[in-house]
């Protein structure tokens, strides 16, 4: 994950400061880190006593303070990652389980028709993110991206219309921001999810 890769490489900057390893302007380490995290990690800043109105600039000690919210981001950025696998790993296991079913039970229902002809078309629509090119969507993004989708299905899955279809909507927009080649590989997949919603 590049995103807990760069909070890493800042924990250990901190440390090589701290310890006296690395000749740096803490001044310039503390604010480098405030400017790149400042939207990701809200009140970064305020946590910091040179930052404060009236506060006394004491840069190493903001540079402590700074390692240990990066070792708790670094570790939020850890778990959701291992949820998000989790939410991918269900998603498989249950396209197997459906895929087994229809297959022993060819007499089942439409609506079970149409789960299994949407779950296949979940893990299409990922091996077509996957495939993308990395000037297309960054990895990062890809993973962004394959979380939302995830999100879509289970939220469909659930039978709450009105949490789906708003889920849907942001996906929609986040695609036409992206371009055309990202619409290519997401669009077959969201018309399926949008029939079904308009199906229920």
């Amino acid at each position: 994950m590049e995103k807990y890769e760069l909070v890493t490489n800042y924990i250990f900057r901190c440390d090589e400061i701290l310890e006296g390893l690395l000749d740096f302007p803490a001044k310039d380490l503390v604010s480098e880190i405030v400017a790149v995290f400042q939207n990701e990690i809200s009140n970064i800043a305020t946590e910091l006593p040179a930052f404060r109105f009236g506060g006394t600039e004491n840069h190493m000690k903001d540079l402590i303070i700074l390692k240990a919210i990066l070792i708790n981001y670094s570790a939020n950025l850890k778990r959701e990652d291992e949820i998000r696998k989790s939410d991918l790993e269900k998603l498989k296991l249950q396209q197997s389980i459906m895929t087994i079913n229809n297959t022993n039970h060819n007499e089942a229902s439409t609506e079970a028709n149409v789960n299994v002809t949407v779950v296949v078309t979940v893990n299409q629509a990922i091996e077509s993110i996957n495939s993308l090119p990395n000037d297309v969507l960054s990895k990062e993004e890809k993973e962004s991206l394959e979380e939302k989708v995830a999100s879509l299905e289970l939220l469909t899955k659930s039978g709450d219309k009105e949490k789906a279809s708003k889920k849907l909507g942001s996906i929609l927009k986040y695609v036409a921001d992206k371009g055309i080649e990202v619409g290519i590989a997401l669009l077959p997949y969201l018309g399926e999810i949008s029939k079904l919603l308009q199906g229920n």
